[in-house]
């Protein structure tokens, strides 16, 4: 695999780095190979490259990859490395730091820093932040076919996609893969505003009305009881949603009953079975807040990660190619 690093911008840090990887660098290109690698996309290209020959121009499908809290780009790319074998070579996925730096995240033991995390904290006012950074990064760097983010990486690209759809503004993005996300914030302070207001200006405990009790639910079972396990970075403050709460601080969490508007590009999720019960939950909100005619979800047999086994690689890549699929025959919709 090639390799090439840039600076990103960043007014944060000025340790980021952009790591590119794809053996095929140009838009199009002609090339010759002796190599005989198998892929399990279907394509011209890839069957001639598994024979050991092409002589088709190549098309790059450039994609940005945000990583998870207390990592990094080169980590994630580590994580990936049995889906990067094996994808198209004319894929091009582009993997940056955050610009936050940050401590290590859970499950990251056998990585050496330095870690980063895409967000200060989850606010609205945080969550902006943290857009227009990846609004910058792709100004930077793009422009990009789709996105694939691993844990807070893949609830960043929804919680992104979804402000850019609500404003009308152009999606830089015409697909995803969502892989082990946790919980999306969104950066509208609109989102689940007024049973926030609600909970913060509570006096009753006992008054607890039905939407207020759907909410704080999905907030235990998945915030409270990755806090619980010291599995959340940056950490959030529960009791911001109790009486006497300031709500402009609460995380607006994407609840899937008070988020108005579902995602409308091809996504696809993929979560570990063995993977904690809070972060599965977690997941399924990620899963939940898009457009379920235009989402596929998987289930792999490990943990908090990206695949590992061959033939659940080979199964995302199948959806991957669906979603690329689907976005081209969505791609004259106006939504």
């Amino acid at each position: 695999m090639g390799s090439r690093y840039a600076e990103p911008a960043s007014e944060h840090s000025s340790t980021g780095y952009l790591y590119a990887c794809s053996p095929f660098s140009q838009p199009c290109s002609y090339f010759f190979s002796v190599s005989v690698v198998y892929f399990p996309t279907f394509n011209l290209n890839g069957l001639l490259h598994f024979l050991g020959v092409s002589f088709l121009p190549t098309v790059t499908m450039r994609v940005l990859c945000l990583h998870g809290v207390g990592s990094s780009g080169k980590m994630l790319e580590t994580q990936l490395r049995p889906f990067l074998k094996a994808v198209d070579p004319s894929f091009d996925f582009v993997f940056v730091d955050g610009p936050f730096p940050c401590e290590r995240g859970p499950g990251m033991a056998a990585f050496d820093g330095p870690f980063f995390s895409h967000t200060a904290g989850y606010s609205p006012e945080q969550m902006i932040e943290a857009h227009e950074h990846l609004d910058r990064t792709i100004d930077d760097l793009g422009p990009f076919d789709g996105i694939l983010g691993f844990s807070q990486g893949g609830a960043l690209a929804l919680s992104y996609l979804h402000r850019k759809q609500t404003q009308n503004e152009l999606r830089p993005f015409k697909f995803a893969l969502i892989m082990s996300s946790v919980i999306p914030c969104s950066a509208d302070g609109g989102v689940c505003e007024e049973v926030i207001q609600s909970l913060c200006d509570q006096t009753d405990p006992s008054a607890v009305d039905q939407d207020q009790r759907v909410f704080v639910e999905l907030l235990d079972r998945t915030v409270g009881e990755a806090r619980k396990n010291n599995a959340l970075l940056p950490d959030i403050d529960l009791s911001i949603y109790e009486a006497g709460g300031d709500p402009s601080l609460a995380p607006r969490i994407m609840h899937p009953s008070f988020v108005k508007q579902k995602i409308w590009i091809p996504t696809v999720h993929v979560a570990g079975k063995k993977d904690y019960s809070f972060m599965r939950a977690m997941s399924d909100v990620a899963y939940a807040v898009c457009e379920p005619k235009l989402a596929k979800k998987m289930v792999h047999s490990g943990g908090h990660q990206p695949p590992q086994k061959p033939s659940e690689v080979k199964e995302v890549i199948r959806a991957l190619d669906w979603a690329i699929g689907m976005s081209d025959r969505f791609a004259h919709w106006n939504l």
